[in-house]
């Protein structure tokens, strides 16, 4: 980070269920720009959840006697 940026806010501007945004001053230009950062560990959560919608998928498309691969959506 310190060869792209002489400064970055310390506390984010902008925050989201994945990932925080913070303010930051590109070396080259002195630019303001935004930095999106995932947050640590919201990996694990997303790959189960989208876990559980396949299974759900599939399920759906069982019992609902469906002709079609919802789970290509997932």
């Amino acid at each position: 980070m310190e060869q792209l940026f002489t400064e970055i806010s310390p506390q984010p501007f902008a925050a989201a269920s994945l990932g925080q945004v913070y303010q930051a001053r590109l070396i080259p230009s002195g630019k303001l720009v935004a930095v999106k950062v995932q947050r640590p560990g919201v990996r694990v959560p997303v790959e189960f959840d989208l876990f559980i919608l396949r299974k759900l998928t599939d399920f759906a498309k069982t019992l609902l006697k469906l002709n079609t691969d919802l789970t290509e959506c997932c």
